[in-house]
């Protein structure tokens, strides 16, 4: 049927040919293998794949030839290379399905994908060259593996960081809480402090007054019946602001060494007579000398404020404990503390009483606050105690759970047990004052902005035999001194108006007019006169507390 031009048909060795060809144009490796294991057909890619030399490759090669080249080349790892290639023709002649990947010497993947043909008349198989796709799918895997341990590093240090912002904002508020208490405290003890300086001015007025008619009318029946109890309650009023001045830490303190233990025990012996019989007290205190550098008097005062609180506590009765022992500061502790390092007293009073929430520790050491009740308190002893602790360089805890009871732990400077102890009290309550005339008098200047108290100090000064001139502020004063010639004694305010403060007006009296005695009177009594050997009597006071610090002062100065 064939003419020029037109279709042709091919005799069977012409399409074997086509065939082959087409063959060698797959870029996979490919073999045909006959059911008696001949080699039927084949691609040049198979050769160069599998690194066979092309003289292997012909119609009705044995599959067998070519398992015993590799095996002679050492492909199959093995000692008995007729044993591998027995077990592969074995495998090979089951014409079973296939899949597997090798690894080529050269380092090169093929994967060999083998499938038998219609009626087991042998099987065809493609070899496929998958180096770069199993590289590439290792790295993405790798890529993977490490991006997956980044994230997991980057989550575990987002956690870290979020858990440390949580940290970092607890602790802000912890501190921004603690900073408004601070604040908080310190608005109170700077309206304490403003207060107490009115309120002694005025109880110097009501305590002067009614001393001096005491003085005057000493047998007259209505003077006990109606001026005692009024100058009694006035005292009272000038403890009540005294306390105001150690919450307000501007309470002028005397601090020296004092044994802690003996005076513990001094004081429980006092306390157990206002103790029920249901409270026990137990002291509990080293027998080597342990001393702090504190005021003796503040420090009883506070220990009394404790354990009467302690006692109050437990209406039904319980225990109280105090235990007093040296307690060192390191850098650390003493900076979380914010005090200095170095040697500390301990003392913890400790009662099984009521205890108090949250809201109530936050608020005790607040001036007026109490949980006592209306008349049970003046809500001051707290106060007290903390002002005088930290006026003192120590430092107060308050540690306490509703239904647990409260321990108040105070840490106070510990000074060597060799120095000087401090006397003990001096006079005991209800002692009544005798004014003592100075040693020595002449013209005294008083400086007062109030008129009121400036009249009182000058009834007291005459009394004590001085001639007495008035000035109402500094700058008065200052023209004084410069005017008058003879002034023996200058007894001045700290705090008043026209630029010319107490203070100033001490250093110009002393330095320059030669005063022979300077002494200042302040309502705040906080103690810094910034005049080196100036006396500070704090207000209110007595004749005889005047007459006192004048002796005291004259002889300091004839020292």
């Amino acid at each position: 049927m064939a003419q020029d031009g037109s279709d042709r048909i091919l005799d069977p060795s012409q399409r074997y040919e086509t065939l082959q060809v087409a063959l060698h144009l797959i870029d996979q490796g490919l073999t045909v293998f006959d059911a008696d294991l001949r080699l039927v057909a084949w691609n040049l890619t198979f050769l160069r794949l599998l690194e066979f030399p092309p003289e292997m490759a012909y119609f009705g090669a044995p599959f067998e030839s070519f398992m015993r080249y590799n095996a002679e080349r050492g492909e199959y790892g093995t000692a008995n290379p007729d044993r591998a290639v027995a077990e592969r023709v074995a495998a090979a002649r089951s014409f079973a399905p296939h899949q597997f990947e090798r690894m080529r010497p050269n380092g090169r993947v093929l994967l060999v994908r083998g499938e038998p043909l219609p009626d087991s008349h042998g099987f065809v198989t493609l070899y496929s060259d998958v180096t770069d796709q199993r590289y590439y799918e290792g790295r993405i895997r790798r890529q993977n593996a490490e991006l997956e341990e980044r994230v997991l590093e980057r989550t575990a240090e987002l956690r870290a960081i979020n858990q440390r912002l949580m940290e970092a904002s607890a602790e802000q508020k912890r501190t921004q809480a603690a900073l408004v208490q601070a604040q908080r405290r310190e608005a109170i003890g700077q309206l304490a402090g403003g207060m107490a300086h009115d309120f002694n001015n005025i109880l110097t007025v009501v305590i002067g007054n009614l001393s001096s008619l005491c003085e005057e009318r000493p047998g007259e029946p209505d003077i006990g019946d109606f001026v005692e109890p009024a100058l009694v309650a006035a005292r009272r009023g000038a403890e009540l602001i005294k306390g105001l001045l150690a919450y307000s830490r501007q309470h002028p303190l005397e601090p020296r060494a004092v044994e802690v233990g003996p005076l513990v025990h001094r004081l429980g012996k006092l306390m157990r007579r206002s103790l029920p019989e249901s409270i026990q007290l137990t002291i509990h205190a080293p027998s080597a000398p342990l001393a702090a550098m504190v005021d003796v008097h503040e420090l009883e005062n506070a220990l009394l404020n404790l354990l009467f609180n302690a006692r109050d506590a437990m209406p039904g009765g319980g225990a109280i404990e105090v235990h007093v022992a040296a307690q060192p500061l390191d850098e650390a502790a003493a900076g979380a503390l914010q005090l200095p390092a170095g040697p500390y007293v301990r003392i913890a009073v400790r009662d099984h009483g009521v205890g108090m929430d949250d809201a109530t520790i936050a608020r005790a050491f607040e001036p007026f606050f109490t949980t006592k009740g209306v008349g049970r308190g003046s809500g001051l002893g707290m106060s007290i105690v903390d002002g005088f602790v930290k006026q003192s360089g120590g430092h107060i805890t308050l540690d306490s759970r509703p239904g647990a009871g409260t321990t108040v732990t105070l840490l106070l400077p510990c000074t060597p047990a060799d120095a000087p102890a401090a006397a003990e009290p001096a006079a005991a309550d209800g002692e009544r004052e005798v004014a003592v005339a100075p040693p020595r008098a002449g013209v005294a200047l008083v400086v007062e902005d109030d008129a009121q108290v400036r009249r009182v100090v000058r009834r007291h000064l005459v009394a004590l035999g001085y001639v007495v001139i008035e000035a109402a502020d500094g700058v008065e004063g200052r023209r004084m001194l410069d005017g008058v010639g003879d002034i023996d004694l200058l007894l001045s305010d700290v705090v008043m108006p026209g630029g010319v403060d107490g203070r100033d007006l001490a250093r110009y009296a002393r330095e320059l007019r030669r005063v022979p005695q300077v002494m200042l009177m302040s309502g705040y009594a906080n103690g810094d006169t910034e005049v080196a050997g100036i006396t500070l009597l704090p207000k209110p006071f007595t004749k005889a507390q005047l007459a006192a610090a004048l002796a005291g002062n004259a002889e300091a100065f004839s020292g």
